[in-house]
């Protein structure tokens, strides 16, 4: 892959005009401008492995769902803890940290949350569903944590994520778009937890360095924080949460900038930003004209979403000059 990466990076200065063709020609001597066939063969087997899992995994549980009614009850315990047990044994057997220990841990964390669905289906415990999410993602901490696998901590994020989202439903009218400000704010903080643990502790952990987890926790961090930045300038209830704006958005831009470079997650900092600089000026010019407000508002997101988007071009060339 790293190979791949330098590739991308010749081509892309060859088309920018930095490179002409006999330069390109002698840095492809060291680095081939197409993968081999070992390279396709390695992604299509890992995409094929964990593709089979995710469909084997969601099969056992259409067959419960299709074959509902027709079942009893101890014939569908039987068979949802014998596919557990399956995909557990096939990771004990499978050689550490193999593609096939991992893509097993992952069938038995998605098997997991099949069986405790099950469970509270058959005995109507009368849970809500952020309880199912919040004791699943639960369970399968330690396989995950095991694993090392993106992907099963991609599904343990996703779980965590539905777990705190239907909780703050439960509490408010609709989803979290209208729930009170600590819960907004406590839900940015779950967040900004979960973005932090992939940035800082998965690498300690044995997890290999992907941008992936960091940008999908990102994600979810930035639309509650930034929501809630922006109820802060019309609501004074939400003052609390504008200033964990300020104090969040601050430090975590010195980092991403300073000590560890991010262009994605700058990105969604910026425009951040610029969404909530939008909803100050918004309240600040509210008893102004009608018409000279709508235009100086569309004027600054405008004329601010091209000067991030120059500043952002700009950083990126300035770190693929760097990385290479």
């Amino acid at each position: 892959m790293e190979k791949l990466r330098h590739a991308n990076q010749l081509l892309q200065w060859s088309e920018q005009r930095q490179l002409n063709a006999a330069q390109l020609q002698q840095a492809s001597e060291r680095y081939p401008l197409q993968p081999a066939p070992a390279d396709w063969l390695a992604q299509a087997n890992l995409i094929l492995l964990f593709g089979t899992t995710v469909l084997l995994s969601s099969a056992v549980i259409f067959f419960f769902a299709y074959n509902w009614p027709h079942m009893h009850y101890f014939t569908k315990f039987a068979l949802a803890g014998t596919a557990v047990l399956l995909s557990g044994l096939v990771a004990v057997c499978s050689a550490p940290q193999s593609l096939m220990q991992r893509s097993a841990l992952l069938a038995a964390s998605i098997l997991t949350g099949a069986l405790l669905a099950l469970i509270g289906q058959t005995y109507q415990t009368g849970a809500d569903i952020w309880q199912l999410f919040a004791s699943w993602a639960a369970l399968i901490t330690l396989l995950v944590l095991v694993s090392k696998s993106r992907a099963c901590y991609l599904l343990w994020f996703v779980i965590l994520e539905l777990a705190a989202s239907r909780y703050l439903h439960t509490r408010s009218e609709f989803f979290w778009l209208f729930a009170s400000a600590p819960m907004i704010l406590n839900l940015t903080l779950v967040n900004l937890l979960l973005m932090l643990f992939a940035d800082v502790a998965l690498p300690r952990l044995g997890v290999k360095p992907d941008n992936l987890l960091l940008r999908v926790s990102a994600v979810m961090f930035i639309v509650p924080h930034t929501y809630g930045g922006m109820l802060g300038a019309w609501d004074n209830h939400y003052q609390a949460n504008l200033l964990c704006y300020l104090l969040l958005s601050a430090g975590l831009a010195l980092r991403y900038y300073r000590y560890r470079r991010d262009i994605f997650v700058l990105a969604l900092l910026l425009y951040s930003a610029i969404a909530v600089v939008t909803s100050l000026l918004a309240r600040l010019l509210e008893l102004s004209d009608g018409f000279f407000a709508m235009n100086l508002l569309a004027l600054f997101v405008i004329g601010s979403s091209v000067a991030a988007a120059l500043w952002l071009k700009k950083q990126l060339q300035r770190q693929a000059g760097v990385s290479a």
